[in-house]
């Protein structure tokens, strides 16, 4: 099974192009993801990650249309390996909260 879910604030306004092998929308968007833990002292830390994620067709445009920086996501998602080894992760489900 291969899926994901977070929970995270876009990083920038989203923008949506079209694919030219499929004449498809797609968007790719960043996601800042906070978690909260405690380091070896006790202390509470505050830490960020930020993941890389891409959007197709009415979820690119609703994306497009609704959200925009520093918007509270909730995204379900899988792990995919583009070309060059990176990892993203492709959205099959969210809520702009």
């Amino acid at each position: 099974m291969n899926k994901c879910i977070f929970l995270g604030k876009l990083t920038a306004p989203p923008e949506v192009y079209i694919d030219d092998n499929n004449n498809t929308p797609v968007i790719d968007f960043e996601l800042e993801i906070e978690e909260f833990r405690r380091d070896s002292r006790g202390e509470k830390r505050r830490d960020l990650t930020y993941l890389f994620f891409q959007a197709w067709d009415t979820a690119a445009l609703t994306i497009e249309k609704w959200a925009q920086k520093d918007s509270l996501m909730s995204i379900e998602s899988s792990a995919r390996i583009d070309d060059e080894g990176h990892t993203y992760f492709r959205v099959t489900n969210f809520k702009i909260l």
